[in-house]
Parts: structure tokens; C-alpha cells; sequence
């Protein structure tokens, strides 16, 4: 036998140093498997081929060693089934527990091996080749046996060596011979052995490394999921603090440009509204991301003239393109019409066309519709956007759409937006169902396009009656308003600009004071914040105080950008406007007869 063959059997009866470097969780599978393989069938259904063999050996030499092994034989395997069956019922066992459990278990099973490398011994065929070789076949099978079953080592080792001895000392020639073959099987069973362990061990550990890795796969995946809500939340917190200020100095501003000023004021107020109006409208555009990711916006797809929606574009970016000496053109053959939300659908052009005279510094924008059998999409209208600017590398596609990224603006540069114009794009796209396909080259330009589903063109619903009628003169403002904010500056410039436009205003700083003055008065109209002091907030009291005056024209202001709480705001159907409100907007709002509601985007 080869030395390290030998060295291998020896320590094959110790613990394995590596055991206990195996983790907790495989050891755990291991004594799982273990049990199940070692049921009460498995451990006692030994003893009936133990027996038969016991008894034919005391009956042909009347050996009292027969019956003592046959004995110590059962005597061990119903002491390792009640071993067994305790441990099972201690399960789940505590992870200081396994280890030392797995032990007792394989032990166990050395016992058993032990029992049947006695038996040559024990039974003592006195000699006769035929007894030993009947005590060979039944000991060589019983391991076989179990070796299939549990693959142990432990009572490989112990039967066959005790069958080898025997055999060694009692057999003669053909005893050695049957020895040397025995030990032969015994190495190779336990090479098999080995193997099979080896593979269960290292399929264990590759599965927790996994599991252990999805684990922490998820808990990366919740940090980005929780930094995304705390940027959410720090962006709503800030968006509103910045907004109340914002609403008084926009509402103070217009009641200026009202009031009898010289010259140079009048020139100081309308540079201030410009300022206003452009701090505005970035506010604006960061409130539309967080209204898109709050699955605020719902789309109200119908038949859009591409048309209508070109002359519409042509309005909006004209004057901006002759600034900056640019040609826009918009071209769209034919009567052409398609199946989308008219705003939004404007809403995501628009900022695809705004984009590309912001980064283009000669030649023009171009902006096309194409129809399906030229876009090459079946049943779609392929709107392009084309621009003759700087470019985008193959390497940013992906991140312009990204908030707040922009290429070539390292230094935030105010004057080149805040790159939040390609994000709401793509969220548009996404809500639409709008596909969106960025081509571009460094020094060449940007061709962005957009494929929209095609319509027919939808009936005309309403007459130049109908259309004469809706000329009519709005209704006027409500003669009385209560105005409820808990900003003092919000209330004084609400009050002023209404006050300035013939409305009997009274104000409030919470909900008590309100209340009281409702008491005590007549109001046509309640224009509410949604940030109270107390429990309650404004929209609460809005649907309460709709309930209880069905016919108060009511109106809540908002500077929340958080997504729940403007999904819950459009969900209520309450009337809004959001904080910073423009004058004229406000207006509109509380002269018109239906009740106006937030933009959608």
C-alpha cells in the first residue's frame, strides 16, 4: 500500500482539522441530510441481516460469541436510533450546536461500522473458508450499503478493516488474498467516498456564497433605494422652503407693477419679474420630476394634430431660436395626427427643442414629422429633432438623460439650465409609452427621435356657436377671500395682489383663526396652503370645509414636491396651484367657474 494512501486511512479516524473551518450554515445542511438518510428503517433494518448470520454460526459451532455480538449488535443500533430520534426532535438546533451534533452523529455511524468489523472476529468460522467468505459477502455488502447511504468513511474504515484481520488471520493463502482484495475495495470506497463529500461540501459552499452575495446584492440595492428617498425627501424639504419666500416676493412683484411708479422703478420691478420668472421656472422644472416620479401625472391620450402641435412649438421657441441667430423649422407633411396626452406630448417636444438651441450656437434646429412607412415602425409617427450644435460622445448617451448631468458644464454654468430638461424626456417617454432614440456626434450635432402611434383625425366636437359662446367674459372675482397661511409674508402678498384687484380679503395663520372668521362672516372663496400649524394640514380642511359649504370656491396652494404627498393631493381632486403662483394664474384660478386644477407637468 502506498505510504500517503496509509497516512490517509490512519487519519481518517480523527477529526478533520478543516471541519471546523466548514461554515455553520453547511455543517447545518450537512446534519439535515445526515438525518434524513439515517431514518429509524436505515439504522434498524441492519440488525434482521445480522441475525440470520449470528444464528447460523451458534448453530454450527454453538458459539456463545455469536449471540454476544448479535446482541451488542442490536444494542448499538436501537442506542443510535434514539440518539437519532432526540435529535430530531431538539431541531432546529442553535449554531453552537451543530457542530458538536454532527460529531455525535458520526460517531455513531463508527459504532455501527465497528459492529460489523467484529463480526469475523466475534462469529469465529473455526477455520472454515466457506464461513468466512458467507461473513464477507454480508459484511462487504453492509458497507457497500451504508457507504451509498450516508458516505461515511468512519464505518467503511472500521467494518472492512476488522474483515481484512480476520480474514489476514484466519483464511491461509486464500485469506491473504481475499484480505489484499478487500483492502483494495476498502481504498477505492473510500476514494469515492471522499469525492462524494467533497462535491456536497463545496455545492453547499458555493450555494451560501451565492445566497450570501444576493444578500448583499439587496442590501446595496436598499441603500441606493434609501439614498434615492433621502434625496427625494431633502429635495422636497428645500424645493418648499425656497418656495415660500418665492410666492410672496412673485405676488408682491406683480402688485408692484400695479402701482403708480417713476420711471426708473417701473424699469427695477420688470427686471425683478424677470428674475422672478426665471427662478420660477427652474422650480418649476425640478417640481416636474418629482410630480412625474409620484405617478402624479396619469395621461389622457386622444387624436393630436401634429400640426397644432408644431404652431405651438413655433409660438413657444421661435423668439428664442432669432436670439440666439438660429433657423428653427418645422416641418410636417400632410394632415397628419397622433394618439397621445396633447400637453405632455408637447411638454416632452418641447424640452427636447429647448434643449437643442441651448447647445447650439450656429445654424438651426429642424424639427420633423415623418410618417410609418418613412420612420420604418408600422402604424407610428416618427417625430425628429435635429440640431446642427456640439454634439454628445457615444460615452454620455446614456448619462444626459440622468438628472442634473450635462456635458461640457462642469462648473454648473446657470446660464446652460440645470440639467433636468433630458430626465423629464425620458420619464415623459416611459409614461407615454413614447420610444425615445438618441443619435449624435461630437462636432456634428444631435438628431433625437421620438415615435408616437398614429391616429385619425378626431371629429370636431363643437360648433362656432358653441366656440362664440366660450368668448363670453369670465366672471368676476370673488367679491370676499379668506386666505389661510401660516407664512405671514404669503398672506400679505396674497392679500395685497387681491386687494389691488377689487377683492375684500381677509387673512388667517391657522386653522382656530380661520374658523373663527368663517363664523363671522360671508366668504366666496377659500384659498388655503397645505402646510398648517398643528395636526391638521390644508388639505384635510379644504375637504371638510368643502363638505360643509358646498358652494365656497376653494383653492389649496402648495409648495410640496415630496411624490405621496402630491400623489394624495391629486388623488383628492381638491383644487391647487403650486407654490411660487404667478398673479395672473392666480387670478384665472378664482374667476374662473370650474374649479382649476395643477398643472400636469
Amino acid at each position: 500500500m502506498p505510504a500517503s494512501s496509509f497516512h490517509r486511512l490512519l487519519q481518517s479516524f480523527r477529526p478533520t482539522p478543516a471541519a471546523g473551518a466548514v461554515p455553520v450554515a453547511v455543517q447545518r445542511i450537512q446534519l439535515d441530510l445526515l438525518l434524513q438518510k439515517t431514518g429509524a428503517l436505515r439504522l434498524l433494518s441492519p440488525i434482521p441481516f445480522a441475525a440470520p448470520l449470528a444464528l447460523i454460526f451458534h448453530a454450527r459451532w454453538g458459539s456463545p460469541l455469536a449471540l454476544a455480538w448479535l446482541a451488542l449488535f442490536a444494542a448499538v443500533s436501537i442506542s443510535c436510533f434514539v440518539a437519532r430520534h432526540r435529535l430530531e426532535r431538539r431541531q432546529p438546533l442553535a449554531d453552537d450546536a451543530i457542530a458538536p451534533a454532527l460529531r455525535r452523529s458520526h460517531r455513531n455511524i463508527l459504532l455501527l461500522g465497528l459492529m460489523w468489523g467484529l463480526a469475523p472476529w466475534m462469529l469465529d468460522p473455526h477455520g472454515d473458508l466457506a464461513y468466512l467468505l458467507m461473513t464477507s459477502v454480508f459484511v462487504v455488502a453492509a458497507v457497500a450499503l451504508g457507504s451509498m447511504l450516508v458516505a461515511s468513511h468512519r464505518q467503511t474504515i472500521a467494518a472492512m478493516l476488522g474483515l481484512c484481520s480476520a480474514l489476514a488471520w484466519f483464511g491461509g493463502v486464500v485469506g491473504w488474498v481475499l484480505a489484499a482484495s478487500s483492502l483494495l475495495f476498502l481504498l477505492m470506497a473510500l476514494d469515492w467516498i471522499r469525492q462524494q463529500q467533497a462535491l456536497l461540501q463545496q455545492s453547499l459552499v458555493v450555494r451560501f456564497e451565492k445566497e450570501d452575495l444576493a444578500r448583499r446584492l439587496e442590501q446595496q440595492v436598499e441603500l441606493v433605494r434609501e439614498a434615492n428617498r433621502e434625496k427625494t425627501r431633502f429635495f422636497a424639504s428645500a424645493s418648499h422652503d425656497l418656495r415660500q419666500p418665492l410666492h410672496a416676493i412673485s405676488l408682491f412683484t406683480s402688485t408692484l407693477q400695479r402701482t403708480a411708479l417713476p420711471a426708473d422703478g417701473v424699469e427695477t420691478v420688470e427686471q425683478l419679474a424677470q428674475s422672478v420668472q426665471a427662478l420660477s421656472h427652474s422650480l418649476e422644472t425640478m417640481l416636474d420630476v418629482s410630480r412625474l416620479d409620484a405617478g402624479a401625472v396619469q395621461p389622457r391620450l386622444r387624436s393630436v394634430g401634429v400640426h397644432a402641435l408644431f404652431v405651438s412649438l413655433q409660438n413657444t421657441f421661435a423668439g428664442r431660436a432669432e436670439e440666439k441667430g438660429l433657423h428653427l423649422r418645422l416641418r410636417s407633411p400632410g394632415d397628419l395626427h397622433v394618439a397621445s396626452d396633447p400637453l405632455l406630448l408637447e411638454r416632452l417636444v418641447g424640452n427636447l427643442v429647448d434643449n437643442a438651441i441651448k447647445y447650439t450656437h450656429a445654424g438651426g434646429v429642424l424639427v420633423a414629422a415623418r410618417a410609418a412607412d418613412v420612420s420604418g415602425r408600422a402604424g407610428h409617427i416618427r417625430i425628429d429633432v435635429v440640431d446642427t450644435g456640439q454634439g454628445i460622445p457615444a460615452e454620455e448617451h446614456r448619462r444626459v438623460f440622468e438628472e442634473f448631468y450635462q456635458v461640457g458644464n462642469p462648473q454648473r454654468d446657470r446660464g446652460s439650465g440645470l440639467g433636468i430638461g433630458l430626465s423629464i424626456v425620458k420619464r415623459l417617454s416611459e409614461l407615454l409609452a413614447h420610444p425615445v432614440r438618441l443619435q449624435s456626434r461630437p462636432g456634428r450635432g444631435t438628431r433625437v427621435q421620438v415615435w408616437v402611434p398614429q391616429a385619425h383625425a378626431a371629429p370636431s366636437a363643437r360648433s362656432e356657436g358653441d366656440a362664440a359662446a366660450e368668448t363670453v367674459a369670465a366672471p368676476a372675482l370673488p367679491a370676499h377671500v379668506l386666505v389661510l397661511d401660516d407664512e405671514a409674508a404669503s398672506r400679505q402678498a396674497m392679500a395685497a395682489l387681491l386687494a389691488s384687484h377689487g377683492c375684500r380679503v381677509s387673512t388667517a395663520g391657522g386653522i382656530a383663526e380661520a374658523e373663527a372668521l368663517l363664523h363671522g362672516a360671508r366668504f366666496d372663496a377659500a384659498i388655503v396652503d397645505y402646510r398648517l400649524p398643528g395636526a391638521r394640514n390644508g388639505l384635510d380642511y379644504l375637504l371638510d370645509l368643502r363638505e360643509q359649504s358646498p358652494r365656497l370656491r376653494t383653492l389649496l396652494v402648495t409648495g410640496e414636491t415630496a411624490p405621496r404627498r402630491m400623489a394624495a393631493i391629486h388623488a383628492s381632486g381638491v383644487p391647487f396651484l403650486h407654490k411660487p403662483v404667478r398673479a395672473q394664474q392666480l387670478l384665472e384660478a378664482l374667476a374662473s367657474p370650474r374649479e382649476p386644477h395643477g398643472e400636469k407637468t
